[in-house]
């Protein structure tokens, strides 16, 4: 079986999971299990001892495995476990097929609007953590989808900015994840360290960039002895569609 069967059925029980915590079927909320809730809970547990508003020890003890896992495998909780990055990785797939092809932006446009979920991590967390409020659920895709638009969101600007983000996905691929996700810019330093990563065999390799046009983030891997790039998730999309037997393999090792 492909190996994106694997993973699509995998992410498919983890949005059912979400949905049906999101209709109340279960014991907590689904923001319960958003482990971005872990940084968003620290300033309030070093200043007062306490979790803000909704978020709890579970949120704190996802962040902190979600950390351990980027240790490990780089992003893989991105491809793997994210229901946004599902939706994100759909919609890119949607918006190729409408277009015949997908948007690449400019190599230094790209690297410059990569740097705005840099900008969301901490505007998200100074105003998360001067209100004592989740001000990100008003702007914040897996909340807006999976609470309906419930408490927290701000009307039309809320609208406006799922509107957006669709229309992001449809014409760059993993637009939210690649420019937006603040959760995405906590993984980076740990995903650069990751042991778990693609290893390319530059002997047998032909270069023919297949795997590049498959990765959801443009990296060029035909170009790279070992994967360290920040935005791999290990998705394995290169793996799929790499014409060539045995070149593409995770291999453990700094």
């Amino acid at each position: 079986m492909p190996i994106r069967y694997v993973r699509y059925t995998l992410l498919t029980i983890v949005v059912g999971l979400v949905v049906w915590l999101a209709l109340g079927y279960g014991a907590r909320s689904f923001e319960a299990f958003c482990p971005f809730g872990g940084a968003e809970s620290l300033w309030g547990l070093l200043t007062a001892g306490q979790f803000s508003c909704a978020l709890g020890p579970l949120n704190l003890s996802l962040f902190i495995g979600v950390i351990v896992l980027a240790l490990i495998a780089k992003k893989v909780f991105c491809s793997w476990a994210c229901p946004i990055g599902f939706f994100g990785e759909l919609l890119g797939k949607l918006g190729a097929k409408l277009t015949k092809g997908k948007l690449v932006p400019g190599e230094r446009l790209d690297r410059t609007l990569r740097l705005l979920r840099y900008v969301v991590l901490v505007v998200s967390l100074y105003y998360t953590y001067k209100l004592g409020e989740l001000v990100l659920r008003g702007y914040d895709p897996f909340y807006l989808i999976f609470s309906g638009f419930g408490h927290g969101t701000v009307g039309w600007i809320s609208y406006t900015v799922l509107v957006i983000l669709i229309l992001g996905g449809l014409a760059i691929p993993m637009f939210f994840c690649r420019y937006l996700c603040p959760l995405g810019a906590v993984f980076d330093p740990f995903s650069r360290l990751g042991l778990i990563k693609l290893q390319r065999n530059t002997e047998t390799c032909t270069a023919c960039g297949h795997c590049q046009l498959a990765c959801p983030h443009n990296i060029p891997v035909h170009a790279l002895a070992q994967i360290r790039n920040r935005d791999c998730t290990n998705c394995l999309e290169c793996v799929e569609v790499c014409p060539e037997k045995d070149v593409l393999t995770l291999r453990a090792g700094v």
